[in-house]
């Protein structure tokens, strides 16, 4: 593709940067230009952290001031609200902007020290679209959701990556979101306030920096535990159906067809156990499967040691667990502070670490880590880590 169809294709010359300015409703201080290799290190110096997300607004203005009307011709735009600023975040061809200010006119209302764009009519004034609620989401975790989804190394597309989806991808975030991880930072001390709890994935992130996180690793092991056939079938059929009374139902159904068997009704019983059986059927056949032949009959759990402290990193469903303790045998014996049902079937010491430290581990899990046809991982498939693994043992064996 020649430069000039690029171009055509994205809208503009878009540079994979970020500009932030840190008091727009000052004289011009000069900003910050971040790439996304720097992004999260860089704005977590130069902002608070801690700041929590109050409310979040998306706005629209013209994109011409010829408009009478915005229609799906508009600009759209981000505006937070925290205890102590304003913020506006937004996307152009060009660039993310990201603007701080102590009132809401300097970022609502202006671009980079100049008044936004405004049409002929009333329409076509800065108006606002949709509200909601900060959800104690943090100003840094929506930094580190912006990060992880690879935002700034996506070109800007008039249809699939314009300022509106940009605009609905940060709203979205902040409006619901799912707490994918659970991370304990001291499993073998007595449960308090601040030991296992559930929370985002861009929040793990920081609680795993502050909890020692860029410590090297001197050392990994890999486990396998052995799961039951049936619980594995339980636990697939529940996890894929998103029925938790699904086995009693078919209980109920069983217990139908056998009372009517036995008085008689032939027929009746074998067309209720039949559309049993049938409804059931896929769900039992792809269980097999994966048990078979996808690793669902093992579950994998990954320890690293530190100078005295051991980390484990494994997956139930589309949870992400992440255990930090300083006793390895809590690890072996324990998950989410409940004794594993599981029997340890092999373990292997791993040469060569596949990461420096539990931040490089989080990072290459939640972002860096792409599949065959380039697409970045989800916790949504159940079976991550283990994919992650077989790709790890490849790498050594190479």
């Amino acid at each position: 593709m020649s430069s000039s169809q690029r171009l055509a294709s994205v809208g503009g010359k878009y540079t994979q940067k970020l500009y932030f300015d840190p008091r727009a409703d000052q004289s011009s201080t000069g900003g910050y230009w971040i790439t996304d290799k720097k992004l999260r290190q860089k704005l977590s110096n130069l902002i608070d952290k801690d700041e929590v997300i109050q409310d979040a607004y998306v706005y629209s203005n013209p994109l011409s001031k010829r408009q009478w009307t915005n229609g799906k011709l508009y600009h759209a735009f981000v505006i937070i609200q925290t205890m102590n600023w304003w913020w506006s975040m937004e996307k152009n061809m060009e660039r993310i902007t990201i603007q701080r200010s102590k009132d809401i006119e300097s970022v609502r209302d202006m671009y980079q020290r100049k008044k936004r764009t405004t049409g002929r009519s009333p329409w076509t004034w800065i108006r606002k679209i949709k509200t909601t609620q900060g959800r104690n989401t943090t100003i840094n975790e929506l930094i580190n959701y912006i990060w992880r989804k690879d935002v700034l190394n996506k070109d800007y597309h008039v249809l699939y990556a314009n300022c509106q989806k940009f605009a609905a991808l940060l709203f979205d975030r902040i409006k619901s979101f799912e707490e994918q991880v659970y991370f304990d930072e001291a499993a073998d001390e007595s449960p308090s306030r601040s030991t296992g709890f559930y929370m985002t994935v861009d929040k793990a992130f920081e609680e795993v920096k502050r909890c020692g996180g860029s410590e090297s690793f001197t050392k990994q092991e890999d486990y396998k535990f052995r799961v039951p056939f049936i619980r594995h079938v339980y636990n697939y059929c529940r996890f894929h159906t998103q029925l938790d009374f699904i086995f009693e139902m078919c209980f109920c159904g069983f217990l139908m067809s056998f009372i009517t068997f036995c008085r008689g009704y032939y027929s009746v019983a074998i067309f209720t156990f039949t559309c049993i059986f049938l409804w059931m059927l896929p769900d039992l056949l792809l269980s097999v499967f994966d048990y078979c032949f996808d690793g669902g009959k093992y579950h994998l759990v990954m320890i690293f040691e530190q100078q005295g402290t051991f980390w484990s990193l494994e997956q139930l469903n589309t949870t992400l667990v992440i255990h930090r303790t300083k006793d390895k045998d809590v690890l072996l014996n324990e998950c989410q502070r409940h004794p594993r049902r599981t029997s340890l079937k092999s373990s292997k010491m791993v040469e060569g670490l596949h990461w420096k430290n539990m931040n490089e581990a989080m990072e290459y899990f939640c972002k860096i880590q792409k599949n065959k046809v380039d697409v970045f991982p989800s916790l949504k498939d159940n079976n991550v880590i283990f994919l992650l693994y077989k790709k790890c043992k490849r790498k050594n064996t190479a």
